[in-house]
């Protein structure tokens, strides 16, 4: 197993007389039997990182060490990594078993011990009973299954894997990501994962470093991503549906008197978000005038009869609200903390069988919310929506970076 580190590593590649710099700066720590995601979209850097990881591109500058030992000048076969690829790349001719123990073969180990290895990894990802078979006369999720047994067999230092369920239908890449959690516990060996999806990603990773534009945003646990997101980017990138943007100014309400509100800015729209009090004073300290509110659809809940609960429900859905807001602020925020409320008018509403998706809007402001499957809200009807304040992210608007 191994410990991988990147320090200040740099990507530039050529480009019709210019320059593209596909990885800027990247610092990234993955300890010894880690599960680490690269997530991010498509030309962000994660590809090209991992390969500089892998040894398959040269890094331009910086340093790519293994437990301590710098790795730069090393081919790929002097790092001890094995890769899985979005293709297959299985060999036609060779069965099933032949394939998975060719890596066993190039390393020169006996028959007898390669028929073990293989047998082993055929019952870890359940191919016992295609073994003799060509990969042509497999489908997908088995050929997949084939060509990460092949990368795992040789038990390497660490493990890369490159969109490895891009071709996988749905249902099967449940299965396989339950696979493959299970093979890393299993093994417990560090693994390496670049997608585009969140959610296999969310799912596998003990932490995830998401990237964009060829910097790293943030590295954190899935919570980390998801209740304190270090950017806009993030908190748009994690989540589904996306989180709910608006740009807001401070207000105190009334007279300079009660809770201080986010207005949002908008022609004809009476948006407004209220604050816990410490979060409030945080911005204060700004010295800004306009932020970024963002709020997750999955916080922003239907009152009244439209949302086909009672008020018990409503009631202790507040209470536990106003419990879970544990983060930066803590009890003083507690404490602070009431539930909030705004109208809207629907415009669309999505039926996805396990819940709705609303699409709402207030004046010039259109945003989203989840209901329940059985939310009686039609399309042209206002409804009133409930929401934590501390579920209120509020970024700068200058750097888009989280402040409260």
């Amino acid at each position: 197993m191994a410990r991988v580190t990147l320090t200040d590593v740099n990507k530039i590649y050529p480009s019709r007389g210019e320059t593209v710099h596909a990885v800027k700066d990247l610092n990234l720590e993955i300890e010894d039997g880690e599960f680490v995601a690269l997530l991010g979209p498509s030309g962000c850097g994660k590809t090209s990182t991992l390969r500089m990881i892998v040894g398959l591109e040269a890094i331009t500058s910086g340093e790519i060490a293994f437990d301590g030992r710098r790795v730069n000048e090393l081919d790929p076969q002097r790092r001890n990594v094995a890769m899985a690829f979005e293709t297959y790349a299985l060999y036609p001719s060779f069965t099933v078993a032949e394939n998975l123990a060719f890596p066993l073969q190039v390393m020169g180990l006996a028959e007898a011990e390669r028929t073990a290895k293989v047998r082993e990894m055929a019952a870890m990802l359940r191919l016992e009973d295609i073994l003799d078979q060509s990969p042509g006369a497999l489908s997908g999720g088995q050929q997949q299954r084939v060509s990460l047994g092949r990368a795992l067999i040789r038990e390497p230092a660490a493990f890369i894997l490159d969109e490895v369920m891009s071709h996988i239908d749905a249902h099967l890449k449940f299965r396989m990501l339950f696979d493959l959690k299970r093979i890393h516990r299993d093994l417990g060996r560090t693994m390496i994962y670049v997608t585009h999806d969140q959610v296999e990603a969310l799912a596998l990773a003990d932490r995830v470093a998401v990237m964009s534009q060829a910097e790293l945003r943030q590295v954190g646990t899935r919570n980390e991503l998801y209740h304190r997101p270090a950017d806009v980017f993030v908190a748009d990138f994690i989540g589904e549906p996306p989180t709910n943007f608006f740009p807001v100014c401070l207000r105190a309400a009334g007279n300079g008197a009660g809770p201080a509100r986010l207005h949002v800015e908008g022609e004809d729209s009476d948006l407004v978000f209220d604050l816990a009090p410490a979060r409030a004073a945080r911005l204060r300290e700004t010295g800004a005038e306009r932020f970024i509110a963002g709020i997750r659809p999955q916080n922003l809940h239907l009152a009244g009869a439209e949302a086909n609960v009672d008020v018990a429900t409503v009631a202790r859905w507040g209470a536990a609200a106003a419990g879970a807001g544990a983060g930066a602020g803590g009890a003083e925020e507690r404490a602070g903390s009431r539930t909030g409320e705004v109208t809207a008018e629907v415009t669309i509403s999505e039926y996805l069988g396990e819940r709705v998706i609303l699409t709402l809007r207030n004046g010039s402001r259109v945003f989203r919310a989840l209901a329940s499957p059985e939310t009686r809200a039609a399309r042209g009807e206002r409804v009133r929506l409930r929401y934590d304040p501390q579920n209120v992210m509020v970024f700068s608007a200058s750097t888009e970076a989280l402040i409260a």
